[in-house]
């Protein structure tokens, strides 16, 4: 599909999508201005007679709702919580519901959520400033710390597992070396490296519960001092909730290839101030992110994705920090 084709599918989307916020809203659709922002995701800033509103296009190729009823049961969860959230006043948008779901369907089977409007801009990554991370740690420290009360218990999604994190890197490397991508190659050796020096153990003291797991730069909607919103909870899991805080901690405070200890602090003393955050959790919960996104990053396959390309730097930047920051992670378990 070339950039023509895809514009005027996705303008064919929208105006499905506005009937369909007539409908079952009531709310009249002038205008749809697209939102370039996420992976295999067509969003939108819509203008309503009943004010802005962020709605966002579940991409069948992406999440294949249509065949994956858990798939659809997970994020009509995730929604859910992300509008009690609100209610409790956690910066994040309330989600529009009909009263029975707030995943809506179109008949013509698109898939969609409207979300509130939330006014501000995201940063660059690591570009985040001290007052702008002390906001972000007092918005996830008092996500966590509701979600630990008011959410019900769930199943643990995943857990770090060494033979299974093996059996995953052969996976990746028999791809690279198949397609002779000795760059992913490169970054496989040294994944390898990195997780066999690590001691599994070191993670049983992880609590488990819920968390975003998306924690990016891109997901936090700022101004000048603070945090206007989280957004995109489609990720949410139960899990360990401590993998926001590497996450949030990396992506706002790691610049340059410094981690700005000034603004990290920030975020911890934020955080520390609505939920618990025992010395030493910071290098813990570092490795794990490692474990769990080195798998993902470190592939032939998202490398020759030109939708992730822009993302891919990133990422990579940061998996290869963490690799060279492996043996003195715990100086910033001062923080």
């Amino acid at each position: 599909m070339n950039d023509n084709d895809n514009k005027a599918w996705e303008q064919e989307i929208a105006r499905k999508i506005a009937v369909d916020l007539k409908t079952r809203f009531g709310r009249s659709v002038s205008e749809a201005a697209p939102i370039d922002k996420g992976w295999l995701n067509v969003k939108w800033k819509m203008a309503t007679d009943q004010g802005p509103a962020f709605v966002k296009h579940y991409h069948p190729d992406r999440y294949k709702l249509h065949a994956s009823p858990e798939r659809r049961s997970a994020i009509e969860r995730s929604l859910q919580l992300q509008h009690r959230l609100s209610l409790a006043g956690i910066p994040c948008p309330k989600v529009s519901h009909d009263g029975a779901s707030f995943m809506q369907q179109t008949p013509s089977g698109l898939f969609y959520a409207v979300h509130d409007w939330v006014e501000g801009q995201t940063a660059e990554a690591g570009h985040l400033n001290d007052a702008q991370m002390f906001a972000l740690g007092e918005a996830t420290g008092r996500m966590h710390r509701w979600l630990r009360a008011e959410a019900p218990t769930g199943q643990l999604s995943w857990r770090p597992d060494k033979a299974a994190y093996g059996r995953e890197w052969q996976i990746n490397w028999n791809k690279a070396e198949e397609s002779a991508d000795h760059t992913v190659m490169e970054w496989l050796r040294r994944s390898r490296a990195t997780i066999e020096s690590l001691d599994f153990a070191r993670f049983e003291q992880c609590k488990a519960g819920w968390l975003h797991w998306d924690l990016w730069v891109d997901n936090i909607v700022l101004h000048a001092r603070g945090v206007a919103g989280i957004v995109d909870f489609d990720r949410m899991a139960f899990a360990y909730p401590e993998i926001d805080i590497a996450r949030a901690v990396l992506s706002g405070a790691l610049r340059d290839g410094h981690m700005r200890l000034f603004e990290a602090q920030a975020f911890m003393d934020g955080y520390r101030g609505h939920a618990e955050a025992p010395r030493g959790i910071l290098s813990r919960s570092l490795r794990l992110l490692y474990v769990i996104e080195s798998g993902w990053w470190l592939r032939t396959e998202v490398r020759r994705d030109s939708e992730l390309t822009g993302l891919l730097a990133r990422f990579v930047e940061e998996m290869h920090w963490l690799e060279d920051h492996w043996d003195s992670l715990e100086e910033l378990d001062a923080l």
